[in-house]
């Protein structure tokens, strides 16, 4: 790569603008309660880099009890620890929700800005207990950060990316124009899907939406992908001597930029995608030349960067976002890890994963209920109490994490829930009783518990196995086309001739994928026809309106549903249908006939649906479509909204405005592998009848053998008598 560097640019505010963030977007969903014991809360809302903050407030929607002494019961907010503001709590207010407005100071908001608000009550003039039910703040979640800011004109340096178009400072969800290309060809839009996949790899949790526009946008951070055309103003099609990147300012507003990727043709546009994403890191000054980029050495088998590895045993070290992620206090004695793990790893009775942990925490002076509960997404594991000082030899324990998964039914064969969540939580979180005597106690300031990031979790003797489809598995991480972490074993089909809306869509599925692995889809391969050919031997996923899909209709398809403008169907005849009943609960019944008359009538249906794919066995098909472009684009947008996510499963997800029904309809198929001794448990497991079967049938062989073993020394004994 070859940069080019520019002067500075002079950067100089400009109007003023106003950004309101809810506690939802600053990692508060549900608002907060604290008390006497639970204190604090930490609000995390960052200053992008192209801002300049000029004002701010927060304005908090609160409830507390009558009981305290008002007069001594306050609120404090700092801004990065600096106490920015206080107010003092009104009696007269007490028992009756309203609102308090702090001013806090701009100087004080940097990059990666935490405002924290801190309740200190008191109903005594003596002796506090901490637990009492009258030392309480309900802090609602609809309460607000304001922020006044004026955008910044920052220099055109590549060196900034993938700022001001992604700013990890910003927690807001990414939404970001492109500008594709007016000459629109398979390469071209595989280009703006490895793009669309780095961005949201970028965006993480915040997700990664885009919108297609015809050219750049006056007013927002756009992204351009060119082949010769639609150039920077004053760049002619001669100025392009290979695959180029070049960020440039708006004509009208010069704070606002335009990253151009542009090539000549299919081939410099989708290496000059590859040099943005995988080189991004070396790019200096304000155009590149990529003269080669080297795509690395094929991905391994769920080595995706969101994954715990499952090969070896894994360090808290490496989980960890910050480095005092996992130190507690008695102010926030609650400390937490994230953990997500491929949806296909299967565990059995006796087959736990040990977690080998390491802590260290003030000792009590004495035995007391000082205790440290560890969690997983809320579900206890185990609680044990802290020693004193005296008996601190302690700090190292083994704990079996997943608990004992019986194999009595299909149910076992699937992976416990945590485990396919976005984001596992594993918790920790310490106790720390009062230290002395009589009528006034309580928990030391200085007290504090860390958790060591030596720590290990090994999943490494667990085996990947599941039963397909799974649309759980999917919804929540991409499986199994996210095994593969540059998406190599994958195809996605688009019908020809792509609507703006299936484009649209196509780019925030790629974001999607970028999310769940971590990295860009850049080995993904991209079929575009109505009579798709070169899926070959991988897992494939169709997109698209029922009516764009017309070769999903072929008779050799192992779809569990057929969706179009004339014909909706799916489940299995009556009689088939009552006994499947037998044995499934009511979540995972299928359909019965007066459900298909229901769904033959409905109007707008959008649909996901898994299967085994009729190309390759053992392959995943996915298709996502719906009756017309309203029902698909929402089938779309469920895979973006958490709450929608927990409602699909399955092998048939329905959505039907707000609502979405999951159904488990047509053959099932195993991805992955067990040993075989494990196959035959699970046999047993299955059907308890073999059991006695095997044991009577093992019964008679060692009678036939004894048999013969005695009628055989008899013999010899008469013989030689």
């Amino acid at each position: 790569m070859q940069g080019t560097v520019v002067p500075t640019q002079e950067v100089t505010p400009t109007a003023e603008k106003t950004r309101t963030q809810r506690f939802s977007e600053m990692g508060q969903p549900n608002g907060a309660r604290l008390s006497g014991a639970n204190r604090v809360v930490d609000l995390n809302s960052g200053v992008r880099l192209d801002e300049l903050v000029v004002r701010a407030s927060l304005n908090l929607k609160v409830l507390y009890p009558q009981g305290m002494r008002h007069e001594q019961s306050f609120i404090r907010v700092y801004v990065n620890n600096q106490l920015s503001a206080i107010e003092q709590l009104s009696a007269n207010k007490a028992g009756v929700p309203h609102t308090l407005s702090f001013d806090l100071d701009p100087m004080l908001f940097s990059d990666f800005t935490t405002v924290r608000v801190e309740y200190d009550g008191t109903y005594d003039a003596e002796c506090i207990d901490p637990n009492n039910p009258t030392l309480r703040l309900d802090i609602r979640p609809e309460s607000t950060l304001t922020i006044d800011y004026t955008p910044l004109n920052l220099v055109n340096d590549l060196a900034l990316l993938p700022a001001p178009f992604f700013d990890p400072r910003d927690s807001r969800k990414l939404r970001l124009p492109v500008v594709l290309p007016q000459e629109q060809t398979d390469a071209s839009m595989k280009a703006a899907g490895v793009l669309a996949s780095w961005m949201g790899a970028q965006a993480f949790y915040r997700q990664a939406e885009f919108e297609v526009l015809e050219s750049a946008s006056s007013t927002r951070h756009t992204i351009v992908l060119s082949k010769g055309k639609n150039l920077p103003q004053g760049m002619t099609e001669k100025d392009i001597e290979g695959p180029t990147l070049m960020m440039v300012s708006a004509t009208d507003n010069p704070w606002v930029k335009h990253l151009y990727v542009m090539g000549r043709n299919d081939e410099e546009l989708l290496q000059a995608v590859y040099g943005l994403v995988i080189e991004g890191q070396v790019l200096s000054g304000q155009k590149a030349l990529v003269k080669k980029v080297d795509l690395g050495a094929p991905r391994k088998p769920y080595d995706a960067p969101r994954y715990v590895p499952t090969n070896r045993p894994v360090r808290f070290a490496e989980l960890i976002d910050f480095p005092a992620q996992l130190e507690a206090s008695a102010d926030k004695p609650r400390t937490a890890i994230n953990l997500r793990l491929p949806p296909d790893l299967f565990s059995w009775a006796g087959r736990n994963i040990p977690m080998d942990l390491k802590y260290r925490y003030t000792a009590p002076s004495r035995w007391n209920d000082s205790l440290l509960n560890i969690e997983i997404n809320s579900a206890l594991i185990q609680s044990f109490r802290l020693p004193p000082r005296s008996e601190q030899a302690q700090n190292k324990i083994n704990i079996d994490l997943l608990g004992q998964a019986e194999l009595t039914n299909e149910e076992a064969l699937q992976i416990p829930a945590f485990r396919v969540g976005g984001n596992n939580e594993l918790s920790f979180a310490f106790g720390f009783m009062p230290e002395g005597r009589g009528a006034c106690t309580r928990v030391s300031n200085v007290a504090r518990g860390s958790i060591d990031p030596e720590s290990t979790l090994d999943f490494s003797n667990l085996p990947h196995y599941t039963r397909m489809p799974n649309l759980t598995a999917f919804a929540n991480g991409g499986y199994p086309f996210s095994i593969m972490a540059d998406l190599s074993d994958t195809a996605i089909v688009l019908p020809a001739n792509p609507t703006p809306l299936e484009i649209r869509s196509y780019l925030n599925l790629m974001g999607l994928f970028g999310q769940w692995t971590g990295l860009p889809a850049t080995r993904t391969s991209l079929v575009v026809s109505d009579n798709p050919q070169g899926v070959g031997g991988k897992n494939w996923l169709a997109i698209g309106t029922s009516d764009r899909l017309p070769w999903l209709n072929s008779v050799n398809m192992n779809l569990p549903m057929v969706l179009n403008a004339t014909e909706r169907s799916m489940g299995l005849p009556p009689a088939f249908q009552w006994l499947k009943g037998l044995w499934q609960n009511d979540v995972d019944l299928q359909p019965s006939e007066e459900a298909r008359a229901l769904i033959q009538t409905a109007g707008s249906l959008g649909a996901i649906m898994g299967f085994e794919s009729h190309w390759a066995a053992g392959k995943a098909g996915l298709v996502i479509t719906g009756t017309d472009q309203d029902s698909f684009e929402r089938a779309i947008a469920a895979l973006s909204d958490y709450g929608d996510v927990a409602s699909i499963k399955g092998s048939v997800s329905l959505i039907r405005g707000d609502d979405i029904q999951s159904y488990s309809v047509g053959e099932t198929y195993i991805s992955g592998a067990l040993p075989w001794w494990l196959r035959l448990r699970i046999v047993f497991s299955e059907y308890p009848a073999l059991i006695a079967v095997g044991g009577a049938l093992a019964g008679v062989i060692l009678a036939i053998l004894a048999f013969v073993w005695l009628s055989g020394r008899a013999s010899r004994r008469t013989k030689g008598g």
